[in-house]
């Protein structure tokens, strides 16, 4: 609902704007753009939905203490194996035992016999999990796609307002230069560092020899490139810096000049 609310304003403020510019109205113009804002604020309004709703019921919602007793698993194919999906057991109000599913499933599910805070409602057919601490890359996960999302939400309101777009040009660069590459070697290096440090306690002992090569020799390589990458990033801060300083310098001795009698 709020998706095609948000795309009909869009595309009614979009053809003022080429009205307006004198530019080709037609129902073609008008196709992609409808699909890329549909694309974009579903997915915007399903995360923020589902955001929204957690901190609703882990604030307003009764909780309940519920052990994990057991997992159902969704149905995997040729691409990816079947998720665990955990089932945890609670007394509701009237002191009964029900069983539920947690309603997702997980690569890394929460173990069995573990308590978790929970949030339920009468006839619901799964329980919300307010444990956050054990989703953690759940969380990740949704906290970097809503942000994403949230990003090309903003653009596509300050394209359709005529709005200088180069804040968001220059967000998007930032992220990617602060974030993303160095989040990316990061994680490479810790990556293959577990699964060395997997074999070397004996849980990954079937691991090839060529392979544990290879995971050492990139994380040799990666650990000064990443260093390289942060030095290179303050330095180039510092001489950006250093060079407005100069600039200013420059100007007040100019004005300062300007005012001395000749």
């Amino acid at each position: 609902m709020y998706t095609i609310i948000f795309t009909t304003v869009i595309l009614v403020l979009l053809y003022f704007k080429k009205r307006r510019k004198k530019q080709e109205i037609s129902v073609k113009v008008f196709i992609l753009p409808a699909i890329m804002i549909l694309f974009v604020s579903s997915i915007f309004f399903f995360l923020g939905g589902r955001i929204v709703s957690t901190l609703y019921s882990s604030i307003f919602d009764k909780k309940y203490d519920a052990k994990v007793v057991k997992y159902d698993y969704t149905d995997g194919d040729s691409d990816s194996a079947p998720a665990a999906i955990a089932v945890v057991e609670f007394k509701n109000d009237k002191n009964q035992t029900l069983q539920k599913s947690i309603g997702y499933g997980t690569s890394h599910p929460v173990e069995i016999g573990k308590t978790i805070k929970i949030s339920y409602h009468e006839g619901d057919r799964n329980v919300k999990n307010l444990s956050f601490s054990e989703m953690k890359l759940l969380i990740g996960i949704v906290s970097v796609f809503f942000t994403v999302f949230t990003i090309a939400m903003i653009a596509v309101i300050m394209h359709v307002l005529d709005r200088d777009l180069s804040v968001i040009w220059k967000i998007v660069g930032g992220i990617f230069i602060y974030l993303v590459i160095p989040g990316g070697m990061l994680f490479f290096i810790v990556a293959l560092s577990w699964v060395m440090w997997e074999y070397l306690q004996g849980r990954k002992d079937d691991t090839p020899i060529w392979a544990l090569g290879v995971c050492s020799l990139f994380v040799t390589l990666q650990i000064p490139a990443l260093l390289g990458y942060f030095k290179m990033l303050f330095e180039k801060k510092s001489m950006t810096g250093s060079r407005s300083k100069s600039v200013k310098t420059k100007i007040r001795l100019s004005k300062f000049s300007k005012r001395i009698p000749k």
